[in-house]
């Protein structure tokens, strides 16, 4: 029952390595935003670190790179889901990697539950396999008999085993803590490389013209 409600945990902590942007003045590519209407999405880049896990060592270090941020915002956007980003390698890739992640999360969580309820069913049947009843012999007296149902308890049996078997399944399958602490820092950060910081800012220029054009305000 560990196994399976383990994998159920370790789906739902997603992204869980901590990315936070650091001090610094913030790149304001394409300038600043004029309306309330630009302000809602313009994006500015300003430094930002992840914590990254060592797959091998199991040790963590940081990784610096810039993030990207609405106005006044301290905390970072996922760059694979910035809407009127400019199409470019990059980001595709950081997309493909987050919906193949994501896919991985979904199976694990899938199986975790499979095996929760083949789990609960298995012990329900297993149970009620056991029976309790009062008989009377051939002298008149009264004892208790207890008779198992063995096709109930091969069939509950086998469930359980099932359910464990999916629990380990999903832990196979489910992103390890080294996975999801990288595919955090790929969601939010850009680093160099391969993401240089003139690439960067002229993403994040293309992408403020969209807004201001959005908006209906000439440059």
């Amino acid at each position: 029952m560990r196994l399976v409600l383990a994998s159920l945990v370790l789906s739902a902590a997603g992204c869980s390595s901590p990315v936070y942007r650091l001090q610094g003045e913030p790149i304001t590519p394409g300038g600043v935003a004029e309306t309330p209407c630009e302000s809602e999405k313009w994006l500015v880049l300003a430094p930002t670190r992840a914590e990254v896990t060592d797959e091998k060592t199991r040790t963590s270090h940081p990784v610096n790179g810039l993030g990207l941020y609405r106005v006044g915002s301290e905390s970072p956007e996922s760059i694979p889901g910035v809407e009127g980003l400019p199409r470019s390698e990059s980001v595709t890739h950081k997309r493909e990697e987050l919906a193949s992640y994501h896919r991985r999360e979904l199976v694990a969580g899938s199986l975790g539950v499979a095996g929760l309820a083949a789990i609960a069913v298995g012990t329900v049947l297993f149970v009620s396999a056991f029976g309790s009843k009062t008989v009377t012999d051939a002298s008149g007296q009264q004892h208790e008999e207890n008779p198992i149902d063995g096709t109930k308890a091969g069939v509950g049996g086998g469930l359980v085993g099932l359910g464990f078997a999916l629990g380990i399944a999903g832990l196979v399958v489910n992103p390890s803590h080294a996975e999801r602490t990288r595919m955090s820092a790929d969601r939010y950060v850009f680093l160099d490389p391969p993401d240089d910081r003139k690439t960067v800012e002229g993403m994040t220029r293309k992408h403020n013209e969209w807004v201001r054009q959005t908006c209906g305000v000439r440059p």
